[in-house]
């Protein structure tokens, strides 16, 4: 046999096993076995949270059903109307599956005050629905206000259905003024400031009322504030608060949050103010605006002590090192002079920094003096 003959007789042997390999390939994906490790690998899918990059446990779903699912929603968007704050908003929004194969709810999420259930299903064979209940916390919005509910699925022309709850918030309680400025106060010293609160619920007229306004509870974090509930002069339904700042409140800037919980809805009204003791800066911080490139610029400040005690300035450090301050008496132990000097050559760009003034008065040992500018052509 020549060595032609022996090359052709393998080249057939080489062509029928592959033949015969495909055969075989062939009549394992028809076999039933096979159809069933499909349908297994449906069923074993999470409905939990995603993994590997995967939305909400949907990772690998594509292809894993035979037919294809199609997720529709009646109503993507209910609108409530008109409620009051504090009254919650409940709705269930249906998921239904159009299409020819299983779909799977992979998770739901919802944006910031709305809180959805798990669904009913999170696998839904074709024709059957899934329900997902939605509640919204309505105490302390105001006015036209929307929720999104984001669902996950393993529907290919849908993997992700946002859902919307709107409407217009009513407001029940209102707090006049909402924010209590103290402004500037001298330590030592109390001051006090009345809000009222408006039951918008009664009006003017409180037999429309469905009961009657009362303040149930009041809470504030600093022990520096007080807060006391009365009746309305006026004879209008609501209450009158008297925010009263204690002479205990330390130096410096303050910010508290009082919490009013009434038989209508809860209030929440802002107080905000400064402290000043004896020895002041004036200005309280130092623009150096806009400085050409390489130039260097100077700026004062008065440091003046209204206190009986005489004052000394016992030290100036600057938190930026492009930036120096020197202190100057102008009246031994009332008044300096602070000089502060950009040194030329400063790097182009934000300056930004303090000054803090340390001194030997038992009360306000050290002061902060900000400073800010821009260098050069900076455009950030």
């Amino acid at each position: 046999m020549t060595l032609m003959n022996v090359f052709a007789r393998l080249m057939r042997t080489s062509m029928l096993i592959a033949a015969a390999t495909a055969v075989i390939a062939a009549l394992a994906i028809a076999s039933p076995v096979a159809a069933q490790s499909s349908d297994l690998g449906v069923s074993g899918l999470s409905s939990g949270p995603a993994s590997n990059g995967a939305p909400n446990g949907l990772e690998g779903i594509g292809g894993a059903t035979s037919g294809t699912p199609k997720a529709e929603v009646a109503g993507k968007v209910y609108d409530f109307g008109s409620v009051l704050n504090a009254v919650p908003v409940a709705h269930v929004f249906k998921i239904h599956n159009a299409g020819s194969g299983t779909l799977v709810i992979g998770g739901v999420q919802t944006s910031c005050g709305c809180t959805a259930a798990k669904p009913t299903k999170s696998q839904l064979p074709p024709g059957e629905d899934s329900d997902i209940a939605v509640m919204f916390d309505t105490r302390f919005d105001k006015g036209p206000a929307t929720r999104t509910i984001t669902v996950y699925t393993n529907d290919p022309a849908s993997k992700s259905i946002v859902l919307t709850i709107k409407g217009d918030v009513k407001v029940q309680v209102e707090a006049a003024p909402a924010q209590v400025a103290f402004g500037d106060v001298k330590h030592g010293t109390d001051q006090t400031r009345q809000v009222l609160l408006n039951d918008l619920v009664a009006g003017t007229d409180r037999a429309k009322a469905p009961q009657e306004f009362k303040v149930q509870s009041i809470t504030n974090a600093s022990p520096n504030i007080k807060v006391a509930a009365a009746p309305r002069s006026d004879g209008k339904a609501g209450a009158a608060l008297t925010v009263t700042l204690l002479p205990t409140m330390s130096i410096g800037a303050f910010d508290d949050t009082i919490k009013v919980t009434t038989s209508r809805a809860p209030v929440d009204i802002t107080v905000f103010g400064n402290v000043q003791g004896d020895i002041t800066v004036k200005p309280a911080q130092v623009s150096f605006g806009v400085v050409p490139h390489h130039q260097g610029t100077l700026r004062f400040v008065r440091l003046v002590n209204a206190g009986p005690r005489p004052m000394k300035v016992t030290g100036l450090t600057s938190s930026n090192a492009s930036v120096s301050a020197t202190a100057e008496p102008i009246e031994a132990g009332k008044e300096y002079k602070i000089t502060l000097e950009l040194r030329p050559n400063t790097p182009d760009g934000a300056l930004r920094g303090q000054v803090a003034i340390t001194t030997d008065d038992p009360q306000q040992q050290t002061l902060s003096l900000p400073y800010f500018g821009i260098i050069g052509s900076y455009r950030g």
